[in-house]
């Protein structure tokens, strides 16, 4: 082979590699990213359906939930407003309008928006609900550390 032809095959190599890495790190994030909000869905169906083993097992044991002017350890959340939580969701149609992940190493933030209309305790409600959640991972697995409903 001529060395003109062997650049070029080298250079067509390293083109490829380079292209398969890219393929291989985004797919890699996109399943983190499909597994972060697999972690959130999983919850509020826990939420929902007033599974609290479920929801304590996705929860982290040092999660921080803020929701209204509370703050709230997993002990205090699971025993108090899970259940309550989970009486208003059921009675609400939910629709996810966005949700936004950024991962950075073992942490994992969602922003996300979602559409609620429903009737609850006798009142029509018609809101659009904030959610900002973060995840840590530890030993392979996404835990709840933090939830700021608004």
């Amino acid at each position: 082979l001529k060395p003109n032809m062997v650049n070029l095959m080298n250079k067509i190599f390293t083109l490829t590699l380079v292209l398969i890495v890219i393929s291989i790190t985004a797919l890699a994030q996109q399943s983190e990213e499909q597994s972060v909000s697999k972690i959130l869905g999983d919850f509020e169906n826990a939420i929902v359906e007033n599974n609290s083993e479920v929801a304590s097992k996705l929860l982290h044991d040092d999660v921080v939930i803020l929701e209204g002017n509370n703050s709230e350890t997993k002990e205090q959340y699971l025993s108090h407003h899970f259940h309550s939580d989970g009486r208003f969701l059921s009675a609400m149609n939910r629709e996810l309008i966005s949700e936004q992940i950024t991962i950075e190493g073992n942490v994992a933030w969602v922003s996300s928006q979602t559409k609620m209309i429903g009737t609850y305790n006798e009142r029509e409600i018609d809101r659009t609900s904030l959610e900002l959640a973060v995840l840590k991972k530890e030993k392979g697995e996404w835990k709840i550390i933090a939830l700021h409903w608004s």
